[in-house]
């Protein structure tokens, strides 16, 4: 008897939509659709059958979660057994009895590899897939799971789940789960059974994925019940806070929230505002906005004080502790739903005399955004630049490839270099080949790893370690040199900063975002590919001293930020102290 025969009579005999106010779940529920999100996490990531790899994980979570709670005076091994017997007919619930299938020296095995977390559209350097090698050889690939069962006991069923199988018998046993044709859970996130489905693959992703929970303190085991409590409201502002809140807590800066069913404005005024001196300044206007200048100090946001604004949302900014006053700031306290929408600016000017302001939200918060960040980085002064005493300046975020070499040759007449790196550096091979005409040895990057998952504690994964050092061919341009840095350096501007400070080039500007290893994704499809994504850094990057860098930042050899003064008067005091600073090495 197959999967669907056994599930049928426990539902309703003719099709039938499950709607969201359908069959209500209580605590009791919870507790048991909690313990079952987790095991199929585990099954889905740990265990190598064919049939878990054919498997739509996303229907069985819905349907499976559908039938605990259609069921609440069955034994819950029974359901377990009942939902996985087919799939997984290995993993096994309550069973004391039963051993594990023996494995000799000689048997070839199957296993997960689970390089990184690589997303529905795949990555160029994550990747998971199932691998076989002979037991007896199991050490000599530190990336399979060196444990053959993993043991858990979770809302009091004993689990047992076998990470490696023999690859011609038992990994090729169970079928794929095919979902009941008398049942239709919809696709949104508003219908708490595709919810329960969406939070247990979001917080999975997280929990055997995430690659800095040594170095951030949340207890994110206890974050997926709040998750499936959230899907109780059927309401898709509630459950987006309720992500936000527990995203928020891995202090990711690259963690990025969409879903067609969250309700999300774009709508901003035509004004750009930053922490400048602990005071929310004014950094950038349109040319249309009157009644507001430069320099001036933020008050309150449609009547509400604007520090106790963003103290409201920076538990759900899916910012870091770090960033996260200068991210609500800059792309939250002011979004509105509609482009006629109008909010009210309380303002304090340089003489301390208050006045208000209305504005309409008629720009799209991204394009404001970022004009503000490139007036607060000087962004549109020249690439290239020859200051006083021979110092020549070089812009290497805008720097492409094909244009450096000619700028090399300039830069080889230089007295001393300034480097700026206050904004991304989208030219992978630019930065590399200007790193290549300092030095001739070797050049050694931020230490870099991925934590594989071959165990689901996370304590007992093996962690790999890339070598991401560069070659140096010359010393061109070994010379005096500091390299600046921003509030807005992320990522890669902290990955080729790394490089720079192994060579001792010091670091002059602000502590950077603290996030940095690659971008990857969950998608939880449902009607669509893009239905749910989650971004996420999917490696562990360090600084370049081997210490930590998330929520922390690179931090400067010489740290300065702006003043309200330099806003005012459009002076870039951080390149200005740089030059100063390297003044004193040319001497």
């Amino acid at each position: 008897m197959n999967n669907i025969k056994l599930i049928v009579p426990a539902l309703l005999i003719s099709a039938t939509t499950v709607h969201a106010n359908d069959n209500k779940v209580n605590d009791y529920a919870i507790d048991r659709i909690e313990a079952f999100s987790k095991i199929s996490n585990l099954v889905e990531f740990y265990h190598p059958s064919a049939s878990v790899q054919a498997t739509n994980w996303e229907a069985f979570t819905k349907y499976g979660a559908h039938y605990i709670n259609q069921n609440p005076s069955q034994d819950f091994a029974t359901l377990l057994k009942h939902l996985f017997s087919d799939i997984a007919p290995h993993v096994t619930f309550n069973d004391y009895l039963t051993e594990p299938e023996r494995l000799s020296r000689n048997s070839e095995v199957s296993g997960w590899i689970n390089f990184g977390y690589p997303s529905k559209r795949g990555h160029y350097s994550f990747n998971r897939e199932v691998s076989t090698i002979n037991y007896g050889e199991l050490h000599t690939e530190p990336f399979l799971p060196q444990q053959q069962v993993y043991y858990t006991q979770l809302n009091g069923v004993y689990v047992r789940v076998p990470m490696l199988l023999e690859a011609n018998t038992s990994a090729k046993e169970g079928v794929p789960y095919k979902a009941p044709d008398n049942v239709n859970i919809p696709d949104t996130l508003e219908n708490p059974y595709y919810c329960f489905g969406a939070m247990s693959k979001v917080w999975g992703v997280m929990e055997h994925f995430g690659q800095y929970f040594h170095h951030v303190p949340v207890n994110w085991k206890a974050e997926l019940k709040p998750l499936l409590k959230a899907c109780l409201t059927q309401d898709g502002k509630k459950i987006g806070d309720a992500l936000k809140y527990s995203l928020t807590k891995l202090q990711d800066n690259h963690v990025n929230l969409y879903s067609l069913d969250i309700p999300v404005h774009y709508q901003w005024p035509d004004v750009g505002f930053e922490m400048v001196e602990d005071k929310p300044v004014l950094i950038y206007k349109g040319a249309g906005i009157e009644g507001l200048e430069i320099g001036d100090e933020l008050v309150a946001v449609d009547g509400q004080d604007i520090r106790e604004l963003i103290e409201e949302k920076v538990p759900y900014s899916l910012s870091a502790n770090i960033t996260a006053q200068s991210d609500i700031l800059s792309s939250q306290a002011l979004l509105r739903e509609n482009p006629t929408d109008v909010v009210t600016l309380d303002i304090k000017n340089k003489d301390n005399q208050l006045s208000s302001v209305q504005l309409t939200t008629d720009k799209l918060f991204y394009n404001i955004y970022y004009s503000a960040i490139d007036k607060y980085t000087h962004f549109d002064q020249p690439t290239y630049q020859v200051l006083d005493n021979n110092i020549h300046y070089l812009d290497l975020g805008k720097v492409t490839n094909d244009e450096l070499p000619s700028l090399v040759e300039k830069l080889e007449t230089a007295s001393g270099i300034i480097v700026d790196l206050r904004n991304y550096p989208d030219d992978w091979f630019a930065w590399q080949n200007f790193l290549m005409a300092i030095h001739d040895g070797k050049i050694e990057g931020p230490e870099f790893n991925i934590r594989v998952s071959n165990h689901p504690n996370y304590e007992q994964r093996h962690v790999f370690n890339l070598d991401l050092s560069r070659q140096g061919t010359s010393k061109k341009l070994n010379k005096p040199m500091v390299v600046l840095s921003s509030r807005y350096s992320i990522s890669r501007n902290e990955f080729v900063l790394a490089f720079f400070q192994n060579l001792d080039i010091p670091v002059v500007g602000e502590v950077t975002q603290g996030i940095n290893g690659d971008m990857t994704q969950v998608y939880y499809g449902g009607g669509g590919q893009n239905r749910l994504v989650v971004s996420f850094t999917g490696a562990e990057a360090r600084q370049a001293d081997g210490s930590k860098l998330i929520g922390v930042g690179v931090q400067p050899d010489i740290v300065v930020s702006p003043t309200v003064e330099d806003i005012v008067n459009n002076h870039d005091t951080i390149k200005s102290t740089a030059k100063k600073y390297l003044e004193t090495l040319i001497e």
